[in-house]
C-alpha cells in the first residue's frame, strides 16, 4: 500500500506511522512524500523519526550504532531517518532527557529557518524572471515557494514552542508561548492563486469561468488568511 503525505512535524509523522503499524500496516521505504507500506501483524513495530547530522545518508557509527541496539533504518531522507524496533522489546524513544531533546529540535527548528530563506529567494528569483521575460509560470512557481516558505516558517515557530515547554520543564518558570502562526486559509489562498495562474490565458468558455471563479476564491482565501493571521499574533 502506497500513501502520500507531506509532514513537517516529525512527531506528528511518528505519532501516525505508530497508527498505521497498530492497523497492521508497517512502512517500509519512502520517496518524495510517498510512504510505502507492508501488512504487518497489528502493532508489530515501534517508530521514531529522528534529525541526522547528514543529507541523505547517516554515518557508519550512527548505523552500527542503531544496529547494536536493535534498532532498524527504514528509510533517510533529507535529513530525517525513520526508524523502527520491534514493539516486543519494549518502549523506543531516542531522546528520553530533557537537554538532549532540547538540542535535538533546536537542530530541527535552524533547518526549517535555512529551509524557509532558500525558499524566500527562490520566491524572488521567480518574481524577478516573471517581471523579466513576462513569464507568467514564473508568477505560479513564485507563490508556490511562498506556500512552502509560509508552511516551514509554521514548522519553525512550532518547534520554537516546543523548545520553550522544554524550557519550563527544565527552570521551572512558565514560559509565554508566541502562538505564531500563518493561517491555512492565506496558504490555501495562495495555492489556488498559482494554480489560476498555471493556467495561463484559456481561450474556451469554461475554463475561462473556471479560471476566474478560482482568482476570486484564492483572493477571498488570502484576505481571510491575512485577517486571521494577523489577529491571531496580536492575540
Amino acid at each position: 500500500m502506497i500513501k502520500f503525505r507531506l509532514l513537517f512535524d516529525k512527531d506528528k509523522e511518528t505519532e501516525w506511522l505508530n497508527s498505521m503499524t497498530q492497523d497492521g500496516w508497517a512502512m517500509t521505504g519512502f520517496f518524495g512524500g510517498f510512504y510505502h507500506f507492508d501488512s504487518c501483524e497489528k502493532s508489530a513495530y515501534s517508530y521514531q523519526v529522528d534529525f541526522t547530522d547528514r543529507f541523505f545518508s547517516v554515518s557508519n557509527s550512527y548505523r552500527e550504532f542503531m544496529r547494536e541496539m536493535g534498532i532498524e533504518i527504514v528509510a533517510n531522507w533529507g535529513f530525517w531517518t525513520v526508524l523502527r524496533k520491534p514493539a516486543s522489546t519494549g518502549e523506543f524513544q531516542l531522546y528520553t532527557d530533557v537537554d538532549s531533546q532540547m538540542k535535538h529540535y533546536t537542530k530541527i527548528r535552524r533547518m526549517f529557518k535555512v529551509a524557509a530563506i532558500i525558499e524566500i529567494i527562490c520566491l524572488f528569483i521567480q518574481l524577478w524572471y516573471a517581471v523579466t521575460y513576462a513569464y507568467y509560470l514564473s508568477y505560479a512557481f513564485a507563490l508556490l515557494a511562498g506556500v512552502l516558505a509560509l508552511v516551514i516558517a509554521n514548522a519553525a515557530f512550532k518547534t520554537s514552542d516546543i523548545i520553550e515547554e522544554l524550557k519550563e520543564r527544565t527552570t521551572g518558570i512558565a514560559s509565554v508561548k508566541k502562538g505564531r502562526r500563518f493561517s491555512p486559509l492565506l496558504l490555501a489562498g495562495l495555492l489556488l492563486n498559482s494554480i489560476a495562474l498555471m493556467m495561463g490565458n484559456p481561450t474556451v468558455i469554461p475554463l475561462i469561468y473556471f479560471k476566474r471563479s478560482l482568482s476570486v476564491l484564492a483572493l477571498i482565501f488570502m484576505g481571510a488568511g491575512v485577517f486571521t493571521t494577523m489577529r491571531q499574533r496580536r492575540e
